[in-house]
């Protein structure tokens, strides 16, 4: 509730929701993810669990989060999606961030792992981009021992979460039509 988003959904881990996202998001075979290799590894396997290229860009020195000048450059016609990491703390230049996809048509995922209750601008890290992914780890700041989340406000992709993490099969949430 104190996230004011509509949807969450548990996982076992931080980094299958970070794979649940990208799924949902319809990433695909081919399709390249913008993305830091200043992260824990689960962040760059869970773009290959598609098939899917992660495209590496610089990082900011102060915050280590991308910078929006680096993700600019590295889009092409391949890119889908940018997989922002709030690092540290440290949160990602959201405005300019959002920007770019709404510019380029892409999905923004936030890893928050490293980043639970840290604000951008008054908002939380994971409530800006289209979907967001919290660890529950035994390292992080919240901890379950392990667990993650996946939040979003759109009820599409929360459906589409649900599904991947029930291996396909029915959900008890049917309110949504993919057709609409």
């Amino acid at each position: 509730r104190k996230f004011k988003i509509p949807f969450a959904m548990s996982g076992n881990s931080a980094t299958s929701g970070l794979s649940s996202a990208l799924g949902a998001a319809g990433i695909g075979p081919g399709d390249e993810v913008i993305t830091t290799c200043m992260s824990f590894n689960a962040t760059a396997v869970s773009i290959l669990v598609f098939n899917s290229i992660p495209v590496f860009v610089d990082v900011d020195d102060r915050s280590f989060c991308m910078t929006p000048a680096a993700i600019e450059k590295a889009i092409t016609s391949r890119t889908r999606a940018i997989l922002v990491v709030h690092l540290l703390g440290n949160p990602a230049d959201m405005d300019a961030i959002m920007k770019i996809a709404k510019r380029h048509k892409l999905v923004v995922i936030e890893d928050c792992a490293q980043a639970p209750g840290t604000k951008y601008k008054g908002k939380f890290v994971g409530t800006i981009g289209h979907l967001g992914v919290f660890s529950f780890q035994e390292t992080k700041n919240m901890t379950t021992g392990e667990g993650g989340m996946v939040v979003t406000r759109d009820p599409l992709l929360a459906s589409r979460v649900r599904m991947i993490r029930n291996h396909g099969e029915s959900i008890p949430d049917t309110s949504w039509d993919e057709s609409s």
